[in-house]
């Protein structure tokens, strides 16, 4: 199965990106791709249109959504995902500005332990238009946003013996996150 072409990145959005930011990126990717002016080719562009289509109609953009998700694969100590906690999850305690994510295990890797090395991505105020987005022309770093998505270092101490469930609060020294959650699925193969 071939992996899914990646639309955000064809659109240099966030995947948390608004409408009204996928429309402006995809005009202002329109102008420099079109073949008629000189742009990479047809296909490139074609790309572009593709993602636009997709990510502009909800429907359409819920079912990709979840094509990626389910593409994507698992390799050992690897982050699976990471996601903003949902405004009613009591579960645990939440400050603002925390990351939610899961690990994924084999039974081996949680009996043993180890240092797993992450990188998560975070979104932070563009430095170039001090998350302004551009007085009079959008910003040319964040294309208007206001943000930029950078990754973050953080490497985990996994003690042996960690059970499946186990959810770890790390501190991160970043105005961009608080706190990351973290919770151990073990694989049983």
């Amino acid at each position: 199965m071939d992996k899914p072409k990646d639309y955000y990145l064809i659109l240099g959005v966030a995947r948390d990106a608004s409408l009204a930011a996928i429309r402006r990126a995809y005009r202002r990717l329109a102008k420099k791709l079109h073949p008629d002016v000189g742009g990479r080719g047809p296909e490139a562009f074609q790309d572009l249109q593709a993602a636009y289509e997709t990510l502009a109609d909800a429907d359409r953009r819920r079912r990709y959504d979840e094509s990626l998700d389910h593409a994507r694969t698992f390799a050992p100590l690897a982050w699976s995902f990471v996601r903003r906690p949902a405004r009613g999850d009591l579960r645990r305690p939440i400050r603002p500005g925390s990351l939610s994510g899961e690990i994924l295990l084999t039974a081996n890797e949680a009996r043993e332990g180890g240092i797993l090395p992450l990188d998560v991505p975070v979104t932070a105020a563009c430095p170039s238009c001090e998350g302004t987005g551009g007085f009079v022309f959008d910003c040319e770093r964040c294309a208007g946003e206001g943000t930029i998505e950078r990754r973050l270092p953080v490497p985990l101490r996994i003690p042996p013996g960690v059970p499946e469930g186990t959810v770890f609060q790390v501190s991160v020294d970043d105005p961009a996150v608080q706190s990351i959650l973290l919770t151990v699925h073990i694989r049983h193969l």
